[in-house]
C-alpha cells in the first residue's frame, strides 16, 4: 500500500514562509522591499532588504525576510545563511528558528532540522508548527521512538488535526504492530480531510491481520468515498479473488469496466479469472480490451485461449 508523501508539510511550510514578511520598525528602504516582496518579487525585494540592512534599517528583520525571499527562489542554502544571520542579531527570535527549521528540512539535513525545531520549542513550548517539523524531521530520518512520541504529543496539542493518527498508523505498521496502528487509525478524528486513505490504510491492516472481511467492508468504503481511485477498486476485485470469490470477482470486474472502460490493468485481470473459471469467450473478450488499452499480459492471454482452443479442436477430431 502506498505511503502518504509529505506534500502537507511543503504546503505548510511554503505558507508559513509567504505570510512572515515582518513590518515592525521598517524604513524607507524597507517598506519598498516588502512592497516588491508583496508583488511577487523575490530577487528586488532582496536587494532592497540588504541595502535596508546595510543602511541599519534593523538588520535582524531585514535578513529574515531575505531569508523568505530567497526560500520563495529555492534558494535554500541562501535561505539558511540569512535565518542565521538574522538569528546572530536576534538569537530569541522564535519565527527565525522555525522558519530555518523548515529549510533545513526541505534539504533534508535532518539533524539540523531537529537541533533547530528543538530551539524553536525551546523559546515556544509547545508550539504545533514547531512540534509538527521535529516529528516530521524524526520520522524521516527513520527515529521512530522518538517521531512516535512527538507525533502523539502532536496528536494531544490539536486532536482535531488528522495528520498525527496517519503518521502514527503507517509507523506501527512499519514496525509490525498492526494492532496499534489500527487503534490509531480508529481514533481518526470525524472531520479529517484523508478519510478514503484511512480506509485504505484500515483495508491493508486487516488484510495483514487475516480478517479479508474487515478489509472489503473499508475498501469498499475507500472506493465509495473517491472513485477517481481506480485501483481501489482494481483491490475489492483482487481480494474477493483472494478469498476464493472468483465468479463474484469476474462480476465485479465486469461491471467496473462498464465505468472504466480503458483499465487494462482490471480487464488482464478480469481475463485471468475468466479463464481459470473456464470462461473463455469471456476470458478473450477482457483479454482483447486489456490488449487494445496496452497491455503486454493481455498477449500471452490470448495465445494461451488460443491454444486452448486448438487443444480441444484436436481432442474433437480425435473422437471423430
Amino acid at each position: 500500500m502506498p505511503v502518504i508523501p509529505m506534500q502537507w508539510l511543503r504546503l505548510f511550510c511554503s505558507l508559513t514562509l509567504i505570510v512572515t514578511i515582518s513590518v515592525v520598525q521598517a524604513g524607507k528602504l524597507m517598506d519598498q522591499a516588502n512592497e516588491a516582496y508583496k508583488q511577487g518579487e523575490p530577487a528586488q525585494a532582496i536587494e532592497l532588504y540588504r541595502e535596508a540592512a546595510m543602511a541599519g534599517e534593523n538588520p535582524a528583520l531585514c535578513y529574515f525576510n531575505m531569508a523568505n525571499a530567497y526560500y520563495q527562489m529555492d534558494s535554500l542554502p541562501q535561505s539558511i545563511v540569512y535565518y542565521k544571520a538574522c538569528i546572530g542579531y536576534a538569537p530569541e527570535f522564535f519565527r527565525a528558528y522555525l522558519n530555518l527549521a523548515i529549510a533545513f528540512f526541505s534539504l533534508e539535513e535532518l539533524g539540523s532540522a531537529i537541533a533547530t525545531a528543538r530551539r524553536a520549542l525551546s523559546l515556544e513550548p509547545g508550539d504545533e508548527k514547531s512540534t509538527m517539523i521535529l516529528a516530521a524531521a524524526y520520522r524521516k530520518a527513520g527515529a521512530y521512538p522518538e517521531a512516535i512520541a512527538t507525533f502523539e504529543q502532536l496528536a494531544a496539542i490539536d486532536p482535531a488535526n488528522d495528520e498525527p493518527y496517519i503518521a502514527l498508523a503507517e509507523m506501527y505498521r512499519e514496525l509490525g504492530d498492526m494492532h496499534e496502528a489500527t487503534a490509531w487509525l480508529r481514533r481518526y478524528p470525524t472531520e479529517g480531510k484523508n478519510k478514503a486513505y484511512v480506509n485504505i490504510l484500515l483495508a491493508d491492516l486487516y488484510e495483514n491481520l487475516g480478517n479479508e472481511k474487515r478489509a472489503l467492508y473499508y475498501l469498499r468504503e475507500a472506493w465509495d468515498m473517491d472513485k477517481s481511485n481506480r485501483w481501489v477498486f482494481y483491490r475489492i476485485v483482487e481480494l474477493h479473488k483472494k478469498v476464493g470469490n472468483t465468479l463474484i470477482a469476474l462480476e465485479q470486474t465486469q461491471r467496473g469496466l462498464e465505468t472504466m472502460p480503458t483499465f487494462a490493468e482490471l480487464a488482464l485481470l478480469g481475463g485471468n479469472l475468466a479463464f481459470e473459471l473456464e470462461k473463455y469467450d469471456e476470458a478473450e473478450r477482457l483479454y482483447s480490451i486489456a490488449r487494445n488499452n496496452g497491455s503486454a499480459g493481455a498477449v500471452v492471454g490470448l495465445e494461451n485461449i488460443r491454444l486452448v482452443r486448438m487443444n480441444d479442436q484436436t481432442d474433437t477430431e480425435g473422437e471423430l
